[in-house]
């Protein structure tokens, strides 16, 4: 998993998935939203639930926040290499050395 201890380009990787969290996500209406339903409802099971139960819930929201940000780490590394590789997909029919349909058929 990524860290702010990260090196190369995990570093760099962590620091965009950080800086998009900060400056992208926390200005969407609509994630925002989603994020104050969640909240309400975790709020409602978490009061509802005995001193000793609460622990567990909070594991496993503590869990679930871990994966998804492992997901988020994936999908955004996945996304950076599916760009770099249509970079240069784009210069090799730019310099007309590939046509777009045999690039596409790689």
């Amino acid at each position: 998993m990524l860290s702010s201890k990260s090196k190369g380009i995990q570093a760099f990787i962590f620091n965009r998935l950080y800086q998009i969290h900060e400056e992208i996500l926390s200005e969407d209406p609509e994630y925002r939203e989603l994020g104050r339903q969640q909240r309400v409802l975790l709020d409602r099971v978490f009061a509802r639930l005995p001193p000793e139960e609460r622990q567990m819930l909070d594991e496993y929201d503590a869990g679930r926040t871990a994966q998804m940000n492992r997901q988020d780490e994936l999908v955004y590394g996945q996304g950076l290499l599916d760009g770099i590789l249509l970079g240069l997909w784009v210069e090799r029919v730019g310099r007309g050395e590939a046509t777009l349909a045999a690039v596409l058929e790689e």
